[in-house]
């Protein structure tokens, strides 16, 4: 069995790379399953998607504890405490990055992290060739087929099943074809990952005892302060939005449209960002009338 856990955060479309993934390996003639797990969390918060590939029937549920390959869809997630994408990850295991950055640069980052780990920033191939960050779904999807030893034509295949069920035009299916085809070129200089010998040993996830918080603790009050900080949501942000203060206006759209309440007024009423808890919805980016936000990527 081969065992493959997609980390991304909501928006980044790791729950449809693991379904083309399953689908390809489904169209291959493997018994497959794969599930997502993103709980009620929003947009760019950190979530977890689980696809199981055998030749015989798959009796194993839940997480994946002891992976052989991790897909990262952002390279923020591998010191995120809230995603631990190398969590169980050992020698064996293959962890491919989403990153701008090489394989010595992020090591330095997991210098705990032995095994093998894959570097290609694919953001910028999914940009170049469909012109929309949702296809980046596409290329880690096809990426991960190309390295469980699915062959091209499979991988398509499993693309095709995916956006037959999609709402894209015909150009924009094309194209997310073009780029499947690109990436499996280039994920092809990869070896392979590799079966384990002890595969057949189904995984045991460590039971977790949950303590009883009396409800007078436990229970929501609406005088309570906003979680965001405690959450820090400022962790889920790939995308800054930053404030170009010669086209302000001070209007205040900003600081009253941000969900988050991360943007407040200094002493002369211009907003000020609090990137702790700035999510990066760059809702504030849409919303101010003269275009005073601009767009960075967000590099920790």
């Amino acid at each position: 069995m081969l065992r493959i856990r997609f980390h991304g955060r909501g928006g980044q479309g790791m729950k449809t790379a693991s379904r083309i993934l399953g689908s390809a390996a489904f169209r291959a003639g493997f018994c497959v399953q794969d599930s997502p797990v993103y709980g009620a969390e929003r947009r760019g918060a950190p979530m977890a998607a689980f696809t199981r590939i055998d030749r015989v029937q798959i009796r194993e549920r839940g997480a994946i504890v002891r992976p052989d390959l991790v897909v990262v869809a952002d390279d923020t997630l591998l010191t995120d405490p809230a995603a631990q994408p190398l969590a169980g990850c050992d020698a064996e295991s293959t962890v491919l990055v989403n990153s701008t950055r090489d394989e010595a640069a992020l090591r330095q980052e997991v210098p705990a992290y032995t095994g093998r780990l894959l570097t290609a920033d694919f953001t910028a191939v999914a940009l170049a060739t469909t012109h929309a960050l949702a296809s980046l779904s596409t290329a880690l999807g096809v990426a991960a087929a190309c390295l469980v030893g699915l062959s091209l034509a499979d991988s398509l295949a499993g693309l095709d099943d995916e956006l037959t069920e999609s709402h894209m035009s015909m150009a924009q299916k094309e194209a997310n074809r073009q780029l499947a085809q690109t990436v499996y070129a280039q994920a092809s200089s990869w070896a392979p990952v590799r079966e384990r010998e002890d595969s057949r040993i189904a995984e045991t996830a460590p039971l977790v005892e949950v303590t009883f918080d009396p409800p007078r603790l436990a229970g929501p009050s609406i005088y309570a302060v906003g979680n965001s900080p405690q959450r820090r949501t400022g962790n889920w942000r790939q995308f800054r939005p930053v404030l170009q203060v010669e086209r302000c206006t001070r209007c205040w759209i900003c600081f009253v449209r941000c969900p988050e309440a991360a943007i407040s007024l200094d002493a002369q009423e211009y907003p000020v960002v609090d990137y702790d808890e700035c999510k990066g919805c760059l809702l504030c980016v849409h919303e101010c009338p003269t275009h005073a936000f601009t767009v960075e990527k967000e590099v920790r």
